[in-house]
């Protein structure tokens, strides 16, 4: 198995940060509206993108504003990435000018979905760094992109 390694510098603080992976209201400004984040360890994590695709998943740790780490898959049977059955580790570090350096890595992943996660989260991130600067992100442009199943990333 491989890692989806995704690395971003964001202009503001951990503690901002820290809250748009754990306020659904702030989570739904990047990544998907409407999401179920009970960020304690056990707790819910799950979130359904606009074309349907959902994700569930448990948190493991919970450590504010430096870490958190958490179970993940897709409840849509095809991806063959069962909830739960992944791991996403977020560290969160403070450079010296007070900007925040992200750490993202998806554990579990095996073929193309490796490359298909990480320009996932490389897209989502970015999302996320607009929102935590102070910039709208806007409409998702993969809004309707359905999470591809092994067949269609062995095309």
């Amino acid at each position: 198995m491989k890692l989806a390694v995704q690395r971003l510098l964001i202009d503001a603080p951990a503690e901002e940060v820290f809250e748009y992976f754990i306020d659904p209201v702030r989570f739904g400004q990047w990544m998907a509206e409407g999401a179920t984040l009970n960020p304690e360890q056990g707790g819910t994590v799950r979130w359904t993108h606009p074309n349907g695709d959902s994700v569930s998943g448990r948190y493991v740790e919970v450590n504010p504003p430096r870490r958190l780490v958490f179970t993940y898959g897709w409840e849509r049977a095809e991806v063959r990435i069962p909830p739960g059955s992944t791991t996403v580790e977020i560290d969160l570090t403070t450079q010296d000018d007070g900007a925040t350096l992200i750490t993202l890595v998806h554990r579990g992943l095996e073929g193309g979905a490796v490359d298909a996660h990480r320009g996932g989260w490389a897209h989502y991130l970015d999302r996320l760094r607009s929102a935590a600067e102070g910039q709208p992100s806007g409409p998702d442009p993969w809004a309707d992109r359905r999470v591809p199943t092994p067949e269609e990333l062995a095309r």
